[in-house]
């Protein structure tokens, strides 16, 4: 029974390698017409402030989606979670609302709450870093390992 459930497994993490290579694939091919539509708009070859800060946020996507198949991808591997790819994922994400932020549109509480969030995140992968732990995996059991 239990090898039929390691299969199931298997079986949905290359489903899930699957679909996110084809959405990563289908929102780089966005990026192009993007890039293409906003430089071939008058005045040609001049991209304005906003338009940089959308491209920028769906570069930024598609990275938080790049390092999201790392950590699938190497879970398949290796049955192990790198927890410094969830905490790149997650400054990723944060660092991305940041750089996209209206301020006119958000109070000051939430620009601090950010900041902590930032804060927060940056503590958390430079301890996991000098640690050096990755948190392993294997059927059910949770270990640590240095």
């Amino acid at each position: 029974m239990i090898k039929i459930i390691e299969y199931i497994e298997r079986g949905l993490i290359w489903g899930i390698i699957l679909l996110m290579s084809l959405i990563l694939v289908l929102a780089f091919v966005d990026i192009v017409y993007v890039i293409k539509e906003k430089a071939l708009a008058p005045p040609l070859f001049i991209i304005d402030a906003n338009g940089l800060m959308s491209l920028f946020s769906l570069f930024l996507v598609l990275l938080i989606g790049l390092e999201l198949l790392e950590t699938v991808k190497t879970y398949l591997k290796d049955d192990i979670v790198h927890v410094e790819f969830i905490i790149l994922v997650a400054i990723i994400a944060i660092s991305r609302k940041a750089i996209v932020w209206d301020f006119k549109q958000y109070t000051t509480e939430q620009l601090v709450g950010l900041a902590i969030m930032i804060l927060a995140l940056g503590t958390t992968y430079f301890l996991v870093k000098k640690a050096d732990v990755t948190i392993k995996l294997k059927k059910g059991s949770r270990q640590d390992q240095q």
